[in-house]
């Protein structure tokens, strides 16, 4: 396969970083556990804004405000009822009580969570068609896609945990984390209107081996449950982070691990499990730092030439409508790769305090732009002729002119 037949779709940033400088200014802390799902409360013009400036950039593809979205999160955040219940209101943590019968209040909040979130792909779509309508040859031709984000487990935990993988012990070898991944994920499966404006379901940030399995399983059960019969499945991609030099998961899986996790065709499942696992349509890397990618591509493409010499590599597919826009070669088995690396230099996000920290990095950064050094990456990644197409974008601290720098230089590439 050359690499002319492999399709690079754009991604778009960094929406919680952006939505934190200028000019939106917004200020995230502890009180704001939703993050920039935040804004679909008190100011979705505001993130209107935001993700029109995406689009305006020249991003393919918009990730929907939905990463830290959770039924807990809006209990946590919405209004009391006007009885002034406030139980459940505060949480520092997921305990054990998040999977027992709500209260009043909580049904309530929870109830009023689903339309937020339903609102959040209204939102994206919105962004798309207003760039549009505002000149519709400036990206003509280009793809216009919609991608449902949903974080880790992690990601909604407050501290958030999708860095370190410490989630609590009661839930880790239990069904829980899929309960909770298939809660959320059933929000925009049975509301049919918003199910059918997500072309793309991206699983990001995932932290643990564990947590890959249960979406596998999640996801494919709900390929073939009776209740979602009629329901067109969607194509859909697991990424990892990878926040240390060992090239492994915060849980310390390594990166043959991760992969056969993500595309085994014999991954062990429990005996209730009675459906087959699906594989994702693409599998990669988000939240990272660029200067760990290189290596880490090559050592996935080593895992998974692994899987096919042995017979194992399960075939993803894409489905709906944007199904043209992903089918990328049709000489390839593999499947795309996805790569959303973080636009930091010597920073670490503490989850703690909430902000970001400047760290001494013993590979000394590259002094080279941020475009510049994905764009030579996924050149590189490209001319290998592996992948049947590539979807790159960017994580925490990447902007809207970051994305406009590298459209420029991918289109390059056309």
């Amino acid at each position: 396969m050359n690499s002319q037949s492999c399709p690079v779709l754009l991604l778009d940033g960094g929406l919680g970083t952006t939505l934190e400088g200028p000019p939106y200014n917004v200020q995230f802390s502890s009180s704001t556990p939703l993050w920039s799902s935040h804004l679909l409360i008190d100011s979705p013009d505001t993130l209107l804004a935001a993700q029109s400036a995406f689009v305006r950039a020249g991003a393919d593809v918009l990730l929907t405000a939905t990463y830290q979205a959770s039924g807990k999160g809006f209990v946590a955040t919405l209004p009391k009822l006007e009885d002034g219940s406030s139980e459940g209101v505060e949480s520092d943590s997921h305990e054990e009580s998040d999977f027992k019968s709500p209260s009043e209040h909580q049904w309530n909040s929870w109830q009023s969570s689903t339309i937020y979130m339903k609102l959040a792909v209204n939102i994206a779509r919105e962004a798309i068609g207003l760039v549009e309508n505002e000149d519709e040859n400036l990206h003509r031709g280009r793809a216009k896609l919609v991608a449902l984000s949903l974080g880790a487990y992690g990601a909604c935990m407050t501290p958030s945990q999708e860095y370190t993988g410490n989630y609590p012990n009661h839930v880790l070898g239990t069904e829980l984390i899929g309960m909770w991944h298939n809660t959320r994920l059933s929000t925009f499966q049975y509301h049919r209107q918003t199910w059918d404006e997500i072309d793309l379901v991206a699983f990001e940030t995932i932290p643990l081996q564990e947590e890959i399995h249960d979406i596998r399983i999640v996801f494919s059960a709900g390929e073939v449950s009776p209740a979602l019969q009629g329901v067109p499945p969607k194509s859909w991609y697991i990424s990892c982070v990878f926040p240390n030099n060992d090239m492994k998961l915060p849980d310390s899986t390594p990166i043959k691990g991760v992969v056969e996790a993500m595309l085994a065709n014999d991954i062990p499942v429990e005996q209730w499990v009675k459906w087959p696992i699906s594989t994702p349509w693409g599998i990669g890397i988000n939240c990272t730092k660029v200067s760990r990618l290189a290596s880490l591509i090559e050592a996935f493409e080593d895992a998974i030439k692994r899987l096919e010499g042995e017979g194992r590599l399960g075939l993803g597919k894409p489905y709906e409508k944007s199904s043209i826009r992903l089918k990328g070669s049709s000489h390839s088995k593999w499947p795309w790769l996805v790569l959303c690396p973080d636009g930091t230099r010597n920073e670490e996000y503490n989850t703690s305090t909430q902000t970001w920290e400047v760290k001494p990095d013993g590979n000394n950064e590259t002094l080279r732009s941020w475009d510049e050094e994905i764009f030579e990456i996924v050149k590189s990644t490209r001319q290998r002729g592996l992948w049947p197409g590539i979807l790159v974008g960017g994580c925490c601290r990447t902007s809207p002119s970051d994305i406009e720098r590298l459209r420029k230089r991918i289109d390059e590439l056309e």
